[in-house]
């Protein structure tokens, strides 16, 4: 793909205030990414990572009043997100920028109908009202899979199942025309069936809009269905990004190893997962060196000392000590340390 990025994201780092004037450590540390139009990244990681603050950053939804967020540049379409005031928020999100989150049932308002959720969307940054906006909302449903529409529509949240409400989620989040659609963790507790579902409707739009889509995920199993690079988090930094391909095929960093190892597969007809000892380390317990180390089977006493920079290698990179070994010429940006 040529031409700018569609999203830039530089050295973003987010920490949040434990009192008055004073921040904790990073839940985001100098996180860097680009998205293209049209293109599909998915940031994998498990949970405390820093992947649902980066969404929530991106969008702006932190309130700036206890949270610290820098950067060296975060720029959509080349309006600077970092200076934004909140008017400008407004438009944005939600119109140029779409988001699913975790748990429709939380995000959706229990005491209006569906419809009433989505026309206030397509009201807000449409402009569509009363006949224009019932009938658009009619066919966004239509759009989404939601059988029924001109009897769902005036269904509460409560009446419809998990996978419904999540398709309600996509309607409302696509209400807006977005070039950028943020999907965190869009089919968390969703059985095996509807997650497929859910998942090829994402492709399905994005192919017939053109957005481009931000896939939070802590299952590489969805991401080889969706996208096209992958940027592993760990402990708020960024310490892989490769093409999904590549990934699958050579992880150079133990941590993303060990999450390609932790895929649930059968053997001998039982479902086997192998898991990864201990924890994410909260903000600043992660010590002096490698922030994985601990939990890495593979470390020596550096990995202990100092945090590794990050080191370009081939179409990807990683941040790892032990990765400087592997064939082929592995040169380490200094400037991209953040990246």
């Amino acid at each position: 793909m040529s031409g700018a990025p569609l999203l830039e994201v530089e050295d973003l780092s987010v920490a949040f205030e434990t009192r008055p004037g004073r921040a904790s450590a990073p839940a985001v540390d100098r996180l860097s990414f680009a998205i293209r139009e049209g293109e599909t990244l998915a940031l994998v990681g498990e949970s405390g990572c820093g992947k649902s603050t980066t969404a929530l950053a991106l969008m702006g939804l932190l309130d700036t009043r206890s949270t610290r967020i820098t950067a060296t540049a975060l720029r959509f379409a080349g309006t600077d997100l970092l200076h934004l005031p909140e008017r400008s928020w407004r438009t944005l999100r939600g119109g140029h920028i779409g988001m699913i989150f975790q748990d429709p049932l939380a995000a959706l308002n229990p005491v209006r109908t569906i419809g009433y959720q989505i026309g206030e969307a397509l009201k807000l940054h449409r402009g569509l009202s009363g006949r224009a906006a019932r009938n658009e909302t009619l066919e966004l449903l239509r759009q989404v899979g939601i059988p029924e529409p001109a009897r769902r529509i005036d269904d509460f949240p409560h009446r419809l199942s998990g996978g419904m409400r999540q398709r309600v989620m996509i309607a409302m989040a696509l209400a807006g025309q977005p070039r950028l659609l943020i999907a965190d963790e869009p089919t968390t507790a969703l059985d095996v069936t509807i997650q497929a579902q859910i998942l090829a409707l994402l492709a399905t739009l994005q192919q017939q809009t053109g957005m481009a889509l931000l896939l939070i995920t802590h299952d590489l199993g969805i991401v080889g269905q969706l996208a096209r690079r992958v940027a592993v988090m760990y402990a708020g930094r960024k310490i892989e990004e490769q093409p999904v391909a590549g990934l699958f095929d050579d992880p150079r960093h133990p941590y993303t190893q060990r999450l390609l190892e932790a895929r649930p597969r059968r053997d001998d007809a039982r479902l086997r997962i192998a898991e990864i000892p201990g924890a994410v380390p909260a903000p600043g317990e992660g010590g002096r060196g490698c922030a994985f180390a601990p939990r890495c089977g593979l470390a020596q006493a550096t990995c202990h000392e100092a945090a590794p920079p990050w080191q370009w290698l081939g179409k990807g990179g990683v941040r790892c000590v032990l990765a400087s070994h592997a064939a082929g010429a592995a040169t380490i940006d200094r400037r991209s340390d953040a990246a």
